[in-house]
């Protein structure tokens, strides 16, 4: 039982880490960056 909650609390641990890892919010591109071609070319 010891051991299972060690790896546990060691879970929780690694999971809030990671979740407070890159960019808050909605993902986006920046148009600035990356403009994107509007025009259609059939």
């Amino acid at each position: 039982m010891q051991k299972n909650a060690a790896h546990l609390f060691f879970l929780a641990v690694i999971c809030c880490t990671l979740s407070g890892c890159g960019t808050k919010g909605p993902l986006y591109i920046p148009e600035q960056q990356y403009p994107q071609d509007t025009s259609t070319s059939k």
